[in-house]
């Protein structure tokens, strides 16, 4: 099982209200599924959808695994509005007036934790995979750990998700942002494989 924030959208550029001529990129749909390797034409050009191709590159084909075998989902299930989103929406269409939500992405992490332990239950995960540090804070026992303590914790047990075993890993956008995150990536990876094959890890 491999677990994100929330779900992305689907952006498209759209001409603004003021008849300026220019263009917003606003969220318009949801994505096929979480993490999907999808393109899209935005209105000017080709969008891809850039964390499902890393999954891919960083973490799957390093555990020998396709998308096809694994229980891909998130934590939070809507798509969150950032301040940024609501203003290019606003420019768009200036009587929307969308919620900003990103803000409030731990309590509705943790009110989320009991659906995604129904989840576990349902798919009997021989690993669960967690993606980036709010999810790992969530999931953990660490509420207050930092990043390099959380994304380099040994796999183990998960209590708020009835004990299914757990890697925290960086997110795969993390990943192309730093060299630090894609070396850290790559030796999770392994310690993941080595699991998963049961070897010690």
């Amino acid at each position: 099982m491999i677990v994100g924030a929330y779900p992305s959208a689907r952006f498209e550029a759209r001409p603004a209200a003021d008849g300026s001529g220019r263009r917003r990129l606003v969220p318009i749909g949801d994505n096929l599924h979480p993490f999907a390797e999808e393109e899209y034409f935005d209105g000017v050009r080709l969008r891809r959808l850039e964390s499902g191709y890393q999954i891919r590159f960083r973490l799957l084909e390093r555990l020998g695994l396709n998308p096809e075998q694994c229980w891909i989902t998130d934590l939070v299930k809507v798509f969150l509005y950032k301040p940024e989103h609501k203003s290019s929406v606003g420019a768009v269409h200036p009587g929307f007036n969308p919620l900003i939500l990103r803000g409030k992405f731990r309590t509705l992490a943790e009110n989320s934790v009991s659906w995604l332990k129904q989840e576990c239950d349902l798919c009997q995960p021989r690993l669960v995979v967690t993606l980036g540090e709010e999810v790992a804070q969530v999931i953990g026992v660490a509420a207050r750990a930092r990043a390099d303590d959380l994304l380099t914790r040994e796999i183990g047990p998960a209590d708020s998700l009835g004990g299914w075993p757990v890697l925290h890993l960086p997110h795969p956008d993390a990943c192309r942002r730093s060299d630090k995150w894609a070396r850290i990536m790559e030796d999770r990876a392994q310690l993941g494989k080595r699991f998963l094959n049961g070897s010690s890890a």
